[in-house]
């Protein structure tokens, strides 16, 4: 980290297992720093344009809503821990849109942000893309990217 105080983290949050390391690092460098921590969680619904079946969006709104429990247990446990000031944010769009959107916004100077994970799931970013829009989210918001390898 470089010499200037920290006052805002963006921990930007898949939601599934594999975000536990990311979550773990996010909490720790607040608790370092004592910065205020946001959680953030993208959800992007353009599987609504593809699909035949019928009440999607009352899936789509029970989605939204597991979302925004998932970010209210980790805020909750950033507090447990002892980080002072922790909220969250569920955003829904394009994720990279979102990521880049959120990282202006809140005036995070660090995001912290889980590598793309190999698993049977598709994956937002592809391995080979992932630095690019690193470095692409570091320039247009003006923040240092920690992306925090697989356990």
């Amino acid at each position: 980290m470089s010499d200037q105080k920290l006052n805002q983290i963006l921990c930007a949050v898949r939601g599934g297992p594999e975000s536990r390391e990311t979550v773990t690092y996010a909490i720790d460098l607040a608790l370092e720093t004592n910065a205020r921590l946001t959680f953030f969680h993208a959800m992007d619904a353009e599987f609504l344009n593809y699909a035949t079946i019928g009440p999607l969006s009352v899936v789509y709104q029970e989605l939204a809503e597991m979302g925004k429990f998932t970010m209210l247990i980790l805020a909750d446990r950033a507090q447990r821990r002892g980080v002072a000031e922790v909220n969250y944010v569920v955003w829904e769009g394009n994720i990279r849109k979102q990521l880049l959107q959120a990282a202006i916004e809140t005036k995070a100077e660090v995001m912290v942000m889980g590598r793309p994970t190999r698993s049977p799931t598709q994956n937002v970013f592809k391995f080979d893309e992932m630095e690019s829009f690193a470095a692409e989210l570091e320039k247009e918001g003006h923040l240092r990217l920690i992306l925090v390898p697989e356990g």
